[in-house]
């Protein structure tokens, strides 16, 4: 199961680099990273450290998602394991870093207090994490960017007995109900039934989140940001040669989210990948001065 899963990440981006070579820097900075994370996912496939809260309708239905307050999860030896993966992707698709990134790769193999890295990034200790990097002499930034990182294959973990705790209650939420981070990409699929609070001009919208990658339907129409429902501050931008893809734009909020419509495709985009190919859409709606409602490597650096 992990090979093939492997293989089509690879697969995909060799697709999209035929597809878009205008956006072949992208893929050479980003492509490992996108397969490290992946060799991450297949890492942790028989990993069970952790203990989901119980599932409250009443909380969760309000809006709060399944994982906050979570106990923070026994990652063991995995997290040092994962991070090194990140560590090489990063070393190899953005070379500008190179040496702070080999800094970071030489305290990680030797620090005995390296669990404490996940902890503070799961807790959002400020302090503590800057106790930590001045500690370990190393870039601040750069070591949160990739600490960051390596825990979203964690949460992709957990993801699948998350969505089956939530499955029977509602949420009406722009960011995810699983753990709470908004979403990379929007997907536009053919309907399959008649709700109407879902349901416009015969699509459903489907979310993907950023970080763990649980999927929710979201009303069309409505910014997820700020569920803004103005139709004269919700309007789209695209390139005329590729009329399934957009980038949706609210200036009420003035954020974005990349959208693929996906009813007329024969193959289906992979969203692990995809959001790569849609660069050109994030470079269109910042240059309009709209920010992405989910920050990843791609469209902040």
């Amino acid at each position: 199961m992990g090979n093939k899963k492997k293989h089509d990440v690879q697969a995909g981006l060799l697709a999209l680099r035929k597809k878009m070579p205008a956006l072949e820097n992208i893929f050479d900075a980003f492509g490992p990273l996108v397969v490290a994370l992946e060799k991450a996912d297949d890492l942790l496939l028989d990993w069970d450290g952790y203990v989901l809260p119980e599932a409250y309708a009443p909380r969760f239905e309000q809006g709060v998602p399944l994982m906050t307050d979570m106990d923070l999860p026994q990652f063991g030896a995995k997290y040092r394991e994962v991070f090194m993966l990140m560590v090489d992707a990063i070393a190899e698709g953005l070379p500008a870093i190179s040496a702070q990134v080999d800094d970071i790769r030489q305290v990680a193999e030797v620090a005995d207090d390296f669990d404490n890295l996940a902890k503070f990034l799961w807790f959002e200790k400020e302090k503590q994490l800057h106790k930590l990097f001045d500690k370990w002499k190393v870039s601040g930034q750069i070591l949160a960017f990739i600490g960051t990182l390596a825990l979203k294959p964690f949460m992709v973990a957990m993801e699948p007995k998350a969505a089956a705790a939530i499955a029977s209650m509602a949420w009406h939420k722009g960011y995810c109900p699983v753990c709470g981070t908004f979403p990379d990409l929007a997907l536009l699929r053919k309907s399959g039934d008649d709700n109407a609070y879902l349901k416009s001009h015969g699509g459903q919208r489907w979310l993907h989140c950023s970080c763990c990658g649980h999927e929710w339907r979201f009303k069309r129409n409505t910014c997820p940001w700020c569920e803004n429902e103005d139709h004269e501050k919700l309007r789209y931008l695209q390139a005329e040669e590729r009329q399934n893809e957009r980038v949706d734009v609210c200036d009420n909020c003035k954020h974005y989210f990349v959208t693929i419509d996906t009813r007329e495709l024969t193959d289906q985009p992979d969203p692990r990948v995809a959001p790569l190919g849609l660069v050109h859409l994030d470079i269109k709606a910042q240059e309009e001065d709209y920010r992405p409602i989910a920050e990843m490597p791609w469209n902040v650096l």
